[in-house]
């Protein structure tokens, strides 16, 4: 395949993460940028130094006709992502989209579906399964050094910042537990492979009224498919003036040890057999987006597929369901096979 030429939709949220892992590339160029809906603000990415000079469209239908592009980079306001990936999708594009895929079941499945007829590849932006620490963590439990997990704590923290307006609309923002939560599911699915058998959850917004559609705190509780359980809490009141914007933590209780992995001081400890804590050494950080599109050339397994993607979106969306109802749900993930 000749060089892959890339674009960006929208100008919201995580692109800037795909760009940097782009950044020297050979196989792959960012062709042009243009916004998902009329009025929509891109100069944060266009400010981006992969960016600089390149196209920038009105309109992505435009730009997709014009360009022709492999792989459409889609980041932009939460309820717009599913349609503007169909629609992309069945140009014959590749995906890499902003997570959650799509807010609610129905539109997952849509997405599912295009995929699976158009046969094109799909990475969510769930790139924090690769910081070393939790890449530490994967590495020492698959090994098998602390044993089966029986029990797994896992924490967002993240500052309040400034939130966009439509954080307040439930149509437009669909859960904190998609927005956040959702890479609390996804590293600890990572580090030790387990699914999310069920989930129950509470939440509420406590001191942000401006946004009262956007809860700024969540408990979550979940069965795994080993039978362990997992919990996941998450809450935007990290302070203001906190070092890093979030405090991301993850603790694994196993039949023979205990790891526990920090994100803000990017530290990976292993506690077995009533030893002193031992610091796990940490690698540099793996390029997800880079092997992503590598892997449209050469057919490469990568670090986040298509089914941890979908899955990961359906099992949060499991878990803002029960939220809502003030129940526990099942979650089925039997319906994500992938023919290709």
């Amino acid at each position: 395949m000749d060089k892959l030429k890339v674009v960006s939709i929208g100008g919201f949220g995580h692109s800037g993460f795909v760009f940097d892992d782009m950044m020297d590339m050979s196989e792959a160029e960012l062709c042009a940028l243009a916004p998902a809906y009329d009025g929509e603000d891109i100069s944060a990415f266009c400010n981006h130094p992969i960016c600089q000079n390149k196209a920038v469209f009105a309109n992505y239908s435009e730009m997709l006709e014009k360009v022709k592009p492999n792989v459409a980079v889609i980041s932009t306001r939460l309820d717009l992502i599913a349609d503007i990936a169909i629609q992309t999708a069945r140009s014959g594009c590749h995906l890499i989209c902003e997570k959650p895929l799509a807010l609610n079941p129905d539109k997952l499945q849509q997405l599912f579906e295009v995929v699976q007829e158009t046969k094109v590849k799909l990475a969510a932006m769930l790139s924090m399964r690769m910081e070393p620490q939790f890449v530490a963590a994967h590495n020492v439990y698959q090994i098998g050094t602390i044993g089966e997990a029986v029990m797994v704590n896992g924490r967002k923290s993240y500052k309040w910042g400034s939130r966009p307006e439509w954080f307040g609309d439930m149509k437009k923002y669909g859960g904190t537990i998609g927005w956040i939560g959702i890479h609390a599911f996804d590293f600890i699915n990572y580090i030790t492979g387990l699914e999310f058998t069920s989930v129950s959850a509470i939440g509420g917004n406590s001191n942000h009224p401006e946004r009262k559609a956007c809860d700024d705190n969540c408990g979550i509780i979940a069965e795994m498919s080993n039978g362990g359980h997992g919990t996941i809490s998450v809450d935007l009141f990290r302070p203001e003036a906190a070092e890093t914007w979030g405090d991301d933590w993850i603790r694994i209780v196993g039949t023979k040890g205990i790891i526990e992995a920090r994100g803000s001081d990017f530290t990976c400890k292993l506690h077995s057999d009533g030893k002193e804590p031992v610091n796990i050494e940490l690698s540099s950080k793996p390029r997800i987006f880079s092997d992503f599109l590598l892997s449209l050339q050469d057919n490469r397994k990568t670090a986040l597929g298509m089914y941890e993607s979908f899955m990961l979106t359906h099992t949060c969306h499991c878990a803002q369901i029960a939220l809502e109802r003030k129940t526990t749900i099942d979650v089925d993930n039997s319906k994500w096979n992938f023919s290709i």
